[in-house]
């Protein structure tokens, strides 16, 4: 059997495609698709946030709990495919959906127990809150948030394994898909984030929390190396237009939504 192999050019288009296509998912197909149903005013989109007006209470939180609503159903829907797919690209793609929305989902949980705020947050400041009992709802939020994430890299190493075999030679091939998509959408998501016109805060919180903190899992399915002896021969090239498509969406995405878009007067 052939040695399993992923082109690092192909990874780097992955990211590239994915960070702006999985972070507008959540923002706007989340955030604001809940805000436009329910009746709400999007004023203004940006690459990590969703700024919406004239809800309150209930209606209001179901906005704020509809971006990792969003994560978790695409994060379903990636993992029944990948199970049914059967090309090796088609499996990597449907693979790096599924963990990467798992990791941010369970990401959301683990940052709003442990900071208070954020579209999980249960205080004065957070999406959800106010709630009773804040620091109760932040003790079980990051207790669900760090049982969820662990359970979600295991799972990804297992997957990974499945794919690619338990050599040891898959070695290469783990790192270069796990740090090489993990290192390329970091980077993209952070450079967009500085041409957010609210700062540092969209920038530290939002744009760098979901992309190196949300998806920090990647680091160590790259380094978990089992010791068995079989490989698939698990193998994809290099593909040029991919990475292409990547880079121009990428592009758009930060100048179009990186300083944000405002509706309305």
């Amino acid at each position: 059997m052939k040695a399993s192999r992923v082109d690092i050019v192909t990874v780097a288009g992955l990211g590239l495609l994915l960070m702006p296509l999985l972070t507008i998912w959540h923002e706007v197909g989340g955030h604001a698709a809940a805000c436009a149903l329910q009746g709400g005013r999007v004023i203004e989109i940006g690459a990590f946030y969703a700024d919406c007006d004239g809800l309150a209470g209930l209606p209001r939180r179901v906005v704020a709990l509809a971006g990792v609503g969003a994560n978790t159903l695409l994060a379903l829907a990636a993992y029944a495919l990948w199970r049914r797919a059967r090309g090796d690209f088609a499996k990597l793609l449907l693979w790096l959906v599924w963990v990467s929305e798992g990791f941010v989902a369970a990401g959301y949980f683990l940052f709003s127990g442990a900071s208070g705020v954020g579209d999980l947050g249960p205080g004065v400041d957070g999406g959800i809150g106010p709630l009773a009992h804040p620091g109760l709802w932040r003790i079980g939020e990051f207790l669900f948030g760090l049982c969820a994430y662990i359970w979600l890299v295991r799972s990804a190493i297992r997957s990974l394994t499945a794919m690619l075999g338990d050599s040891p030679a898959t070695k290469a091939t783990r790192s270069t898909i796990a740090h090489g998509y993990y290192l390329v959408a970091g980077v993209a998501a952070v450079l967009t984030g500085l041409l957010n016109p609210v700062g540092l805060f969209i920038l530290l919180m939002s744009a760098a929390a979901s992309s190196f903190g949300g998806l920090a899992g990647f680091i160590s399915i790259g380094f978990a190396v089992p010791k068995g002896a079989t490989e698939t021969g698990f193998a994809v090239g290099r593909r040029w237009p991919l990475f292409v498509a990547g880079l121009l969406a990428t592009l758009a995405f930060a100048l179009i939504l990186g300083p944000s878009i405002r509706f309305g007067a």
